[in-house]
């Protein structure tokens, strides 16, 4: 579990760390673009906040430059005890599009994946998704042709791809996928 600096974001892990609340990850939807604005009024707002981030190159008008973004383009996460917090705010923050729902009750994420994420986050917020992935793993195809496949992670390249043993028609077949399209699976 990680423990929230002075405006609530997720700042370092913290061992037991236990608040007594029932706080789940959910995500949410921003508008195009707005991710860090969405997640400065979450939190002025007094929510828990995670944004993970990537770095990428820009090309423009012959300057390279780097610079941080989303790693997922349109979402962030708050934690959440639906109990006890008002939630419904979250709809009507700048920058928010809308908190993921269904039936009328935010959606959770998965147990363990926000978490998997915060473990391979480093101090300025950037996502090494490598460091959790390892060769010989279980892992889950999320997006694709091969999406919901189970698979074993053969090779991890740094540009960007695995390489992943897929059963198909009886045989191991390696197939290359990029990292985002993967998870731990159990």
């Amino acid at each position: 579990m990680l423990i929230a600096d002075t405006r609530n974001s997720v700042s370092e892990p913290l061992e037991g760390f236990d608040d007594g609340w029932n706080a789940r990850w959910y995500a949410v939807q921003t508008r195009q673009h707005s991710e860090d604005m969405a997640e400065r009024h979450l939190l002025a707002q007094d929510f828990r906040t995670y944004l993970p981030k990537r770095k990428r190159t820009v090309r423009h008008a012959r300057r390279i430059t780097t610079v941080c973004s989303a790693y997922f383009d349109g979402y962030l996460f708050v934690s959440l005890d639906i109990q006890k917090q008002r939630w419904p705010a979250i709809n009507s923050t700048i920058g928010v599009r809308r908190l993921l729902m269904s039936d009328g009750a935010p959606i959770p994420a998965p147990t363990g994946v926000v978490e998997a994420f915060l473990l391979s986050t480093d101090k300025d917020g950037i996502l090494h998704p490598e460091r959790s992935l390892q060769s010989g793993q279980k892992v889950r195809v999320l997006h694709g042709p091969f999406a919901d496949q189970l698979g074993i992670l053969d090779h991890v390249d740094r540009v960007g791809a695995v390489r992943v043993l897929l059963q198909i028609m009886n045989r191991s077949v390696p197939v290359y996928i990029d990292r985002e399209k993967l998870t731990q699976s159990a």
